[in-house]
């Protein structure tokens, strides 16, 4: 089977597993679109254990400093002006933090960052849970293209 088709039929699979994971069972607390968002992340950024390594940290990274960023808006009356000069100094912070080898995939950093900014809930339950999802999404994105390689027939 040729590699394309074994990991359209490998994400297909693994699919319908996330969605009765994330929306069959609640109480895991696992969002559905974050964790296709994760498990696209994975792809994005090349595949295997490299594309793990590469988006984890910058990830978990936007994930957190949105949540921080977030937090200061509170503390400064939540007005737009501040939200908006909080939220330009997250942008620089998420670029420049680019520097730091294990925080460099910046598409990771800020698709973090989004996933916090779409997600509800107090600021600890969303950071817990959008984290978790972040987690099992890149490992479901590296199950299904080992699954789907595992289907590949040498040539």
């Amino acid at each position: 089977m040729k590699l394309l088709h074994a990991l359209a039929l490998s994400i297909a699979l693994l699919v319908s597993v996330w969605v009765c994971l994330s929306i069959g069972m609640p109480t895991l607390n696992l969002n559905p679109w974050i964790g296709f968002v994760a498990w696209a992340t994975f792809f994005a950024a090349g595949g295997g254990s490299a594309a793990l390594g590469k988006s984890v940290g910058a990830a978990l990274a936007g994930v957190f400093l949105t949540a921080g960023t977030m937090y200061l808006v509170g503390l400064a009356g939540g007005s737009l002006p501040a939200l908006a000069v909080l939220v330009a100094i997250l942008a620089f912070v998420l670029v420049a933090m680019a520097d730091v080898a294990a925080l460099s995939y910046t598409p990771a950093a800020f698709l973090g960052a989004a996933t916090y900014f779409g997600a509800t809930g107090d600021t600890m339950e969303k950071v817990m849970f959008v984290s978790l999802t972040w987690l099992v999404g890149l490992t479901f994105g590296y199950a299904s293209e080992r699954f789907g390689k595992s289907m590949t027939r040498a040539a």
